[in-house]
């Protein structure tokens, strides 16, 4: 199965998403589709072999809307370009409707209008005929779609100008018959004002939803246009596009980084905040891995090219972004449910409502007066957008502090999250051993040279960890050979003649070495002790630690702030697990486990009721990310825990755990406040303008009604987009103060 992202232009409301989606879902091969009304595109999932993307392509145009082109600048142009339009057929709009209200309501104000009856008519239609030229789009969209049976809100709009319209028309012609009374019924204001006021809220909502990507086109912009490329000894400037895997690239002081490289000479500092929305400059020297559009600080840098255009972490990022805003939350289904009924239940409640008055005694001016003011003031714009908004803008939000997620279900799971579960190595700790104290009577260098001599062929992290912290001291290493690994025990070696052996207590002690008491005290501690043995006299001892993350208590008692019941699973030995567990105040600990015993304890949690995160970065832990309600991967994970994640972090700060959670319940509850006044707004202004204002006494209202109802309704569109926008300025409280965001 291959998925596709397709930008759609012409959708309106939530009455387009799913006529975007049945039109796709009728291609065969396809088994989901999903449109967002939020940034105007179609996710679908479909088998390559049974149909391809013409033919997708075809349906959503002859489901009456646009397919835009596949690169983002150049749809970010067509998107500016039909804002433009917008805008200027807007003003068209406006210009012409405030002459068209203040003639055909002058009078009410005491403003005599040198004209006779007739004059005023025809004047007043000259006036509403531009309006509506300006607001052709409701027409050129909504009248196609009664005809397929798919109304929309366009549908609505074009329905009610149209009524609005022909009740002027006849009016005009019983002025024209010498019925000079009716000059006064005439409703072509109501076209205008209609057309105008909900021109400038679709202006306004457009508006909104194009600064709602402006974090993916943010992100997309930072990588550079040119780049030094060094080919046969001579520095050229090609364009970044051009760049090919094994180019060596001349990164100088300032420059952004053009594409995916490993250093190969040259030591720098380098800003990858734009990717881990970590402020503090990385080093780098020769081995280290470079990420395109990350900034080189003072030194000068040769790196070889490893990935290029859509292969590099910058444009998987993009395209992570773009996949969990082109998904559908859970939440959003109660929309859609509704969404699908809405727009025909309106035209429904519009005739029966006209059809009512009429047999009440009242006549057909009054009658389609309510009519048309049901069918402006419903509003499916305002349900389609609720989700969509919130879940465009909160991913974008998510993305400052390099918090990644997959989709809109993981972004609404983990606002319901009760139970975090974290790894310790590498999640909470560093993930590489250090040394942190020696114990010998000999001299420490000798010592260590000694040790660090015999560990030199190792691959094991403690035996790793004793080479660098002599490379680290500048300790000159004797030669060695005869070297031997024992799995679970030790090595022996042959160093500068002596025999030397390094390991457990045990493994000493195995092979007759005398180990004082005490030797390996410092294991209550959490850490691990390496024992020394040369030529068969125990010589001293080397403590070994994964230190604490700087950053780990915080987050820690944040979760805890928040009501999170914290756990520590960990395949460590339960003394240092213990250890680690409560310098961060974890009270429940899980040590000794395999991988299937992560799995097991997910499960176990979550079969009494539990909802929960797993938090890891190995691959032992990609069954229980996989299990887990939400899985949340640190960004120096492996490859195989990330695609087992629901959450990426692209950086290492445990404080983004607590702090991807906050924006889930931040959205979440975004989500939730943008459905009710959805609801509630269509709940409560149906019935007035179906004529409760009339049952009331206030029969005066009612010539007005069209117009207050298409005030009414691009209000509505216009305070869903704003509430979601709100999202943009979001802090998670974990995060306050500890790192400099992109906004």
């Amino acid at each position: 199965m291959k998925t596709r992202i397709f930008r759609v232009g012409g959708m309106t409301c939530a009455a387009c998403v799913g006529r975007v989606e049945g039109a796709l879902m009728s291609v065969g091969g396809v088994s989901s589709a999903t449109a967002n009304l939020g940034n105007n595109t179609a996710t679908v999932v479909y088998d390559e072999t049974v149909t391809d993307e013409e033919e997708l392509a075809k349906a959503i145009t002859g489901a009456g809307y646009q397919v835009i082109s596949d690169n983002r600048d150049e749809a970010a142009r067509e998107q500016e370009r039909a804002l433009r339009v917008q805008w200027r057929d807007l003003w068209i709009s406006i210009i012409f409707a405030i002459p068209l209200s203040v003639i055909s309501m002058g009078h009410m104000f005491g403003l005599e209008i040198p004209l006779d009856p007739l004059a005023l008519c025809l004047v007043q239609l000259a006036l509403c005929l531009p309006v509506m030229y300006g607001g052709r789009r409701f027409y050129k969209k909504g009248i196609p779609a009664l005809f397929t049976r798919n109304p929309t809100m366009d549908s609505l709009v074009s329905l009610g100008t149209l009524a609005s319209l022909s009740l002027g028309l006849y009016n005009t012609y019983l002025v024209y018959n010498g019925d000079v009374g009716a000059a006064h019924s005439v409703t072509y204001e109501s076209v205008g004002m209609i057309i105008a006021l909900v021109s400038i809220g679709k202006y306004l909502e457009a508006r909104s939803k194009l600064k709602t990507n402006d974090s993916l086109r943010k992100l997309l912009s930072m990588a550079p246009d040119e780049a030094t490329v060094i080919r046969d000894g001579v520095e050229t400037k090609v364009r970044s596009s051009d760049l090919e895997v094994g180019d060596v690239v001349l990164i100088r002081p300032g420059e952004k980084v053009p594409s995916d490289s490993v250093v190969i000479d040259g030591s720098s500092s380098v800003n990858e905040s734009m990717l881990t929305g970590e402020s503090v400059p990385v080093d780098k020297g020769p081995g280290d891995i470079l990420y395109g559009a990350t900034v080189n600080g003072s030194g000068s840098l040769r790196a070889r090219v490893e990935k290029t255009g859509e292969d590099t972490v910058l444009f998987q990022i993009a395209r992570m972004m773009e996949m969990a805003q082109g998904t559908k939350a859970p939440v959003a289904n109660i929309a859609d449910r509704v969404a699908a009924v809405f727009v025909p239940a309106v035209i429904a409640i519009a005739v029966l409502a006209c059809i009512g008055w009429m047999v009440a005694g009242r006549d057909l001016q009054f009658s389609l007066t309510i009519a048309i003011s049901i069918l402006v003031i419903s509003c499916p714009c305002a349900l389609g957008l609720a989700t969509p908004m919130a879940i465009v803008v909160a991913t974008g939000r998510g993305s400052h502090y390099g918090i990644l997620y997959k989709t809109a279900a993981s972004l609404e799971g983990s606002a319901k999250i009760d139970t975090v579960i974290l790894d310790k190595t590498g999640t909470c700790t560093e993930g590489f051993p250090r040394v942190t104290s020696v114990d010998t009577p000999m001299e420490e260098s000798e010592f260590i040279g000694l040790v660090a001599a015999a560990e030199t062929d190792s691959e094991h992290p403690l035996g790793e960890a004793v080479v660098r912290y002599a490379d680290e001291r500048e300790v000159a290493l004797p030669g060695h050979s005869g070297f031997e690994s024992f799995t679970g025990g030790g090595v022996s070696c042959r160093v500068d003649d002596r025999s030397v052996l390094v390991g457990s207590r045990a493994f000493l002690s195995e092979r007759g070495i005398a180990v004082p008491d005490g030797a390996d005290a410092l294991a209550s501690e959490g850490k691990t002790c390496i024992l020394a043995a040369v030529d068969g006299a125990y010589t001293g001892m080397i403590a070994v630690s994964d230190p604490i993350r700087e950053e780990s208590p915080d987050a820690v008692a944040a979760l805890k702030a928040d009501g999170m019941r914290v756990m520590m699973v960990t395949g460590d030995r339960r003394e240092t697990a213990e250890h680690i567990a409560s310098a961060l105040g974890i009270a429940e600990v899980r040590a000794e486990t395999k991988p299937g015993d992560k799995l097991a304890i997910v499960k176990e949690l979550q079969v009494s009721q539990a909802r929960v995160a797993m938090t890891g970065d190995g691959i032992n832990d990609a069954p229980a990310l996989t299990q887990a309600d939400i899985g949340i991967a640190v960004g120096s994970g492996t490859d195989i825990a990330m695609e087992s994640a629901d959450i990426v972090l692209m950086n290492d700060d445990l404080r983004s755990v607590p702090a991807s959670l906050e924006i889930g319940r931040a959205t979440l509850r975004n989500i939730k406040e943008n459905l009710f006044f959805a609801f509630c707004y269509n709940a409560v202004c149906i019935p007035i303008a179906a004529g409760l204002p009339v049952l009331l006494g206030y029969d005066g209202l009612v010539d007005q009604m069209p117009m207050i109802s298409a005030l009414a309704m691009s209000l509505s569109s216009i305070s869903v987009v704003s509430n979601a926008m709100r999202l943009r300025g979001f802090v998670p409280r974990s995060l306050a103060g500890a790192r400099r965001t992109l906004s």
